[in-house]
């Protein structure tokens, strides 16, 4: 990076990746160009997840490996909580935070670097937000829509007091929503690109892990969901060879029709208005944009 873009580090988690087929090597391989050191909580499992990290062999990269629950599988913490583990150990004010199952596009490291040095001449910006293309089914199809959240905080100031908050998808700090600017990138999210068998145990182990009902149905079927697009753009290099090796079939022609509920009928209700507007009524905000 040019010498006047902040060092940055990178922070992730993850767990039993190969039981829940997360693309995790691709995720922290996309934000290496970002960042000066990756932080990295490996939660004990019971697969060779902790193997596929090492396996990246950057020097950068410092694996943290933690217990997350109990023998019975019971959460010991929450995701913000292990997230947070990570986020105190970084050398450098800004961190940039990569899910297991996401993916930073590579054609927009340089805007992310200039929107960084944007907000680090300005004290009050206290992260950056990056919009996101939410894959459903297959790496063709993007689920747009009410039902899918348009960006989120991935990069955070942390003398601002940033902190992971609740189940890790976003930050607060001191309790209240991150001001941000945009960053200009891109988070390619593959969390339901997976076979109907990955899908099905990652439902098992969530309810495990939360403590739900064990009568809860625990095999995954796709539903079609409304906003589902055919995907037009181009995936980031990095994750190519591991979209080609998922090569089941998906057609959301044969996909379970989504149950009309008041819930889904409000959603595709609010997804015309979307398409007819270009406005989401009433959209729930995880932080604040700085103009």
């Amino acid at each position: 990076m040019s010498s006047d873009t902040p060092p940055v580090s990178g922070v992730s988690l993850v767990r039993n990746a190969t039981i829940l087929d997360y693309n995790v090597e691709v995720a922290l391989l996309s934000i290496l160009p970002l960042v000066e050191e990756l932080h990295v909580n490996v939660g004990l499992g019971d697969d060779d997840t902790i193997d596929r990290v090492r396996s990246l062999s950057d020097p950068r990269i410092q694996i943290h490996v933690t217990d997350w629950g109990d023998s019975s599988g019971r959460r010991l913490r929450d995701l913000a909580d292990e997230t947070n583990r990570v986020l105190d150990r970084c050398r450098h004010d800004w961190a940039l935070y990569i899910q297991a199952d996401e993916v930073l596009h590579e054609e927009d490291l340089p805007a992310v670097r200039r929107a960084l040095r944007r907000a680090a001449g300005r004290e009050e910006v206290e992260g950056l937000a990056f919009d996101y293309h939410h894959f459903y089914g297959s790496a063709d199809w993007v689920w747009t829509g009410r039902a899918s959240y348009r960006a989120e905080v991935r990069m955070v100031r942390r003398s601002s007091g940033a902190q992971s908050f609740s189940d890790a998808q976003g930050f607060r700090v001191r309790g209240r929503l991150p001001r941000v600017l945009d960053s200009g990138g891109k988070i390619f999210h593959y969390g339901y690109v997976k076979s109907e068998q990955a899908l099905s145990a990652k439902l098992r182990l969530k309810n495990e892990w939360w403590g739900e009902d064990p009568d809860r149905a625990t095999e995954w079927e796709f539903e079609l969901p409304p906003g589902l697009e055919p995907f037009r753009g181009t995936h980031p290099a990095v994750a190519i060879p591991w979209i080609e090796a998922r090569d089941w079939p998906f057609d959301p022609a044969t996909a379970r029709p989504q149950p009309l509920t008041c819930r889904t009928a409000k959603i595709r209700l609010s997804n015309t208005i979307e398409r007819l507007t270009g406005k989401r009524l009433l959209e729930h905000r995880t932080f604040q944009r700085v103009v």
